[in-house]
C-alpha cells in the first residue's frame, strides 16, 4: 500500500517535515508492505525554503539578518534555476524564461513560533529582516523572488522591510528610528523621497485574502494571535491608518493597494512591498501543489495522511490540509486527517462533504495545552499507529490476490444470505419498517467480520433455544444493537426453532430444566402431559393450561442448552475460519 504523507506544521509543537518523518517511522514498524511518500506542506511559513528548494535541486545559502525583535541571526535562502521548474509553476508565478529564482521565508526572520510568549507583541516587532533578505536575494543575482509569508509575528504594514530597502523614517525632531516598529510611530515623519533601489519582481505566496485595514484587516483579524491585547486593537488600527495617510504623500497608490485582497496578510507585508515594484500575490497551496506535483502524488496513493495543529474555520479558507481533502475527494481516495484539536461543528459539515475522511484528534483529553504541545510527536505516533493497525486488522494491507480471495469468500456468504433482510432493503419489509432507519445507520449490523459474526452465532443460537416463540425476532433485533452482532445471521438462526423442530427443542428444554431443578434440591411439579405414561383418554383443557407451568424449567433448560451450543458454535467458527483462510 502506498501512503501519501502530506502534513502542515503542528504550530508550537513540531514541523511538517517532522510529522511526515514520524508517519514513515510508524508505518515501517506496522508493516513492511507500506510505502510512505513524504510531501510536507507549507503555507509560506516555517519550512518554506527547506521544503521547496530541494525539489528542483536548488542551492541553500546562509545569510545574516535581523529577526523581528532586533536580534542578529543566520537564516537560509534558496536559489533555484528557473529552467528546472515545471511549466505550470513558471506560468503561475509569471516568471521569465530563464534565470534564478530566490526562495525566501518570512518566518525565518519574523516567525511567531521563534518568540517566547512574553516576546510576542506586534507593537515591538518589525519586518526589517524581510527587507534584508530581499537585498541578499538581489545581491545573489536573483531574477525573481518568491517570498512565503506565513507564520509571522509582525503587524507593521511592511514598513520595517521598506526601511531596510532605503526608505527614511524618523521622528519629527530629526532623530532617525533605528528599529522601526509600530511603537515608534507615535511621533514620526518620512525623510524626503524614499531612496529605494529597483528590486527584481517579487511573488508572494499567500492564502489569506484580507485587506490591510478594517474589521477584516490585518490588525483585527490576526493581532490577537500575535500577542496583541484586546484593549489595544483599536489603538494599533489607528496607528496603521495614520501611517497609511503619511505614505500617500510619497506613494499615491497606497490607498488603493491597502484594499486589495491579501494586503493584510502577515501584518501587511504584501501591501508594503507592493508600493515599490512588481509584486504579485499567488495562492500558497496552489503554488505548493504544483511545485510538489501533489495531484499526481494523490492519484498514485492508496491512502492520504494529512493534518495540522488546529483544524477550524480558518482551515477551510485555503489551508493545505483542507485542500488535500479536496484533492483526495476528486481522486476518490480515502484520507485521514490528524489534528491537535478539531472544531467538531466543522467536522460534521466536512463529514458530509468528505465521506471518505477519518478525523483523528491526537491531543490527550483533560491535559493542559502546554503538555499536549510537548507530547505532540508522541501523540501523533500513537494515533497514527492505531489507525494503521486497525486498517491492517481489516485486511487493507493485503496483497491484491489475497484480498480478491477474501472478497470472493465474502460474496459467497452474502449470496447464501441474500433472501434475508439487508441494509439496503430492510425498509421494504412491513414488519421491519420501524427498525429500518436504526438498522441502516449502524453498519456493524451488516458486518461479516469475526467479532460481529461470533456475537451473532452465540446470541442467535441461545435465543433460538428459548421458549419465546413469536417474539424471537424482536428480541434479537435489540440484542444485535447491544452486542454489535451481524443482523442477518442472528435473524437467520431463529429459524432453528421452526414448526418442525420446535417440539423436540422445547421438550429437551423442559427435561434439561427439570433435571437442573432437581439437582439444586428444589421441588417443582411435573406436567402429566409430558409424561410417557399419561392416559390421553383423561385429557382435559385444564391439563393443557397447566403447560404454562413448564415455562420456568423450559427457560432454564433452554438457556443452558443455548449457551452450550452457542459457545460450541463460536469455537467451531474460529477453527473453521482459520482453516478456510489458510
Amino acid at each position: 500500500m502506498r501512503i501519501l504523507s502530506a502534513f502542515d506544521k503542528f504550530k508550537d509543537s513540531f514541523s511538517a517535515q517532522d510529522a511526515c518523518a514520524l508517519v514513515k517511522e510508524v508505518a515501517s514498524d506496522v508493516s513492511s508492505g507500506l510505502e510512505v511518500i513524504s510531501c510536507p506542506l507549507t503555507d509560506g511559513g516555517e519550512g518554506f525554503v527547506e521544503i521547496l528548494t530541494p525539489k528542483y535541486e536548488g542551492e541553500i545559502i546562509k545569510v545574516p539578518a535581523t529577526n523581528s525583535i532586533g536580534e542578529e541571526i543566520i537564516v537560509e535562502i534558496g536559489m533555484v534555476s528557473i529552467e528546472s521548474l515545471s511549466s505550470s509553476v513558471r506560468t503561475l508565478l509569471d516568471l521569465p524564461a530563464s534565470g534564478k529564482l530566490a526562495v525566501l521565508e518570512m518566518a525565518s526572520v519574523c516567525g511567531l513560533s521563534d518568540l517566547q510568549p512574553e516576546q510576542r507583541n506586534p507593537w515591538r516587532t518589525s519586518t526589517v529582516g524581510v527587507g534584508e533578505l530581499l537585498l541578499h536575494a538581489k545581491a545573489n543575482e536573483a531574477d525573481c523572488i518568491l517570498l512565503g509569508i506565513g507564520g509571522s509575528s509582525t503587524n507593521d504594514a511592511g514598513i520595517g522591510a521598506l526601511c531596510a530597502l532605503g526608505m527614511k523614517l524618523g521622528e519629527t525632531n530629526g532623530q532617525t528610528i533605528k528599529f522601526p516598529s509600530p511603537d515608534t510611530w507615535s511621533n514620526l515623519s518620512l525623510f524626503g523621497q524614499p531612496d529605494i533601489a529597483p528590486m527584481p519582481p517579487i511573488r508572494i505566496a499567500c492564502d489569506v485574502d484580507n485587506p490591510l485595514l478594517g474589521e477584516d484587516g490585518a490588525t483585527k483579524q490576526f493581532g490577537l494571535q500575535k500577542g496583541l491585547k484586546v484593549n489595544e486593537l483599536n489603538n494599533l488600527e489607528a496607528s496603521m491608518v495614520r501611517m497609511l495617510d503619511q505614505l500617500k504623500e510619497f506613494f499615491p497608490q497606497a490607498h488603493g493597494l491597502s484594499q486589495m485582497a491579501g494586503a493584510g496578510a502577515a501584518g501587511g507585508i504584501g501591501f508594503g512591498l507592493s508600493l515599490i515594484g512588481d509584486v504579485k500575490l499567488v495562492g500558497g497551496f496552489d503554488l505548493v501543489s504544483q511545485w510538489l506535483d501533489l495531484e499526481n502524488e494523490v492519484r498514485k496513493a492508496d491512502l492520504i495522511f494529512t493534518g495540522e495543529g488546529k483544524f477550524d474555520q480558518t482551515s477551510c479558507r485555503g489551508k493545505g490540509p483542507f485542500q488535500m481533502l479536496s484533492l483526495a475527494k476528486i481522486a476518490n481516495k480515502k484520507a485521514v486527517l490528524f489534528c491537535g484539536s478539531i472544531d467538531f461543528d466543522l467536522v460534521d459539515n466536512c463529514n458530509k462533504r468528505f465521506p471518505n475522511v477519518l478525523f483523528v484528534p491526537i491531543a490527550q483529553k483533560n491535559t493542559p495545552l502546554l503538555e499536549n504541545l510537548r507530547a505532540g510527536p508522541d501523540n501523533l505516533k500513537s494515533s497514527c499507529r492505531k489507525v494503521l493497525e486497525d486498517r491492517k486488522n481489516n485486511g487493507d494491507f493485503e496483497p491484491p490476490i489475497s484480498k480478491e480471495v477474501r472478497f470472493k469468500r465474502i460474496r459467497r456468504v452474502k449470496k447464501f444470505l441474500k433472501p434475508l433482510p439487508r441494509r439496503s432493503n430492510v425498509h421494504r419489509y412491513p414488519v421491519l419498517k420501524w427498525f429500518a432507519e436504526t438498522a441502516y445507520k449502524r453498519s456493524y449490523l451488516w458486518s461479516f467480520k469475526g467479532q460481529s459474526m461470533q456475537a451473532a452465532l452465540f446470541w442467535g443460537i441461545w435465543i433460538s433455544m428459548l421458549p419465546i416463540v413469536g417474539i424471537q425476532m424482536i428480541v434479537v433485533f435489540f440484542i444485535s444493537l447491544l452486542v454489535r452482532a451481524n443482523l442477518p445471521l442472528i435473524v437467520a438462526l431463529q429459524w432453528i426453532s421452526n414448526p418442525l423442530t420446535m417440539g423436540p427443542i422445547y421438550f429437551a428444554d423442559y427435561k434439561i430444566g427439570m433435571i437442573l431443578i432437581n439437582l439444586m434440591g428444589l421441588k417443582y411439579p411435573k406436567n402429566n402431559l409430558l409424561s410417557r405414561n399419561y392416559d390421553w383418554s383423561e385429557f382435559s383443557m385444564k391439563e393443557l393450561l397447566r403447560l404454562l407451568d413448564t415455562f420456568p424449567p423450559m427457560f432454564l433448560g433452554g438457556s443452558v442448552l443455548g449457551i452450550f451450543m452457542g459457545v460450541f458454535a463460536v469455537f467451531l467458527y474460529k477453527i473453521l475460519s482459520k482453516f478456510y483462510k489458510n
